[in-house]
């Protein structure tokens, strides 16, 4: 288990660097060179690399040497970019709120219901100790060393979700340019994967961190665990204080 979660963490910093070394913009300016190879070339040429150049100098030629007219036209092409960027990250938390979907009391995706199944582990072990209640109260009482692997792995889970929507936005353009089609698909898969990977080294965290530190959050709340673990009585009693008094979690 611990080297699963220490091979996915070690992925994350490759990802993180990635994520670094190619911001959103450029996300985006890759986005919108696409847009541009629809716009020129559609189906019928998709990949026709001598027409799209041939285009492309053409419309170079008429923008011209002015320099008012470059700045113009490289200005529209960075502001393109960046609202690529926005709405892929605005179709991200859309992406985040699908996994988390529910029908008929059941999560509809992996990733949802891989996290519903650490409340449900949580619950089982500790007497139906509420891991949505502990949680934000464990968190505040966690030194940062130990905090820094679920960021990562949370971080990652969010990437998952970005990587899923420039992957339908593709699919989208592939409408115009099947090339899109291609890459929208293999973005959507890819980030699905890494969605499955992070829920579930997120998950293993936080039940981890409750089993460790089970003891430092009763003592948060006065409350004392003679037998050395969370039973069904302490349960109750930090449920009470967390939920406090209300009936709902």
């Amino acid at each position: 288990m611990t080297a699963v979660i220490d091979a996915l963490l070690t992925e994350f910093g490759k990802k993180a660097t990635e994520r670094w070394l190619t911001p959103s913009w450029l996300l985006g300016l890759s986005f919108v060179a696409a847009l541009w190879c629809a716009a020129l070339l559609g189906h019928a040429h998709a990949l026709d690399l001598a027409m799209l150049i041939q285009r492309t100098r053409s419309h170079v030629n008429r923008v011209g040497a002015d320099p008012v007219t470059v700045v113009v036209v490289a200005a529209v092409v960075v502001l393109a970019a960046l609202a690529a960027a926005g709405l892929a990250r605005l179709s991200a938390a859309v992406v985040e709120r699908i996994w988390l979907l529910e029908r008929r009391g059941r999560r509809l995706t992996w990733p949802g219901r891989r996290l519903a199944l650490l409340d449900q582990r949580v619950q089982a072990e500790y007497h139906g100790l509420r891991v949505a209640l502990v949680w934000p109260r464990l968190w505040s009482i966690l030194e940062d060393h130990k905090r820094l692997p679920v960021q990562n792995a949370r971080a990652g889970l969010d990437n998952a979700a970005i990587i899923v929507s420039w992957g339908s936005l593709y699919v989208l353009l592939g409408c115009a340019w099947w090339p899109g089609l291609l890459l929208g698909a293999g973005l959507a898969f890819g980030g699905w994967r890494h969605a499955r990977r992070y829920a579930h080294a997120y998950a293993i965290l936080v039940e981890s961190l409750v089993d460790v530190h089970q003891g430092e959050l009763a003592k948060a709340f006065g409350v004392e665990l003679p037998h050395g673990v969370i039973t069904a009585d302490e349960a109750g009693q930090i449920n009470a204080r967390l939920s406090k008094g209300s009936s709902g979690s």
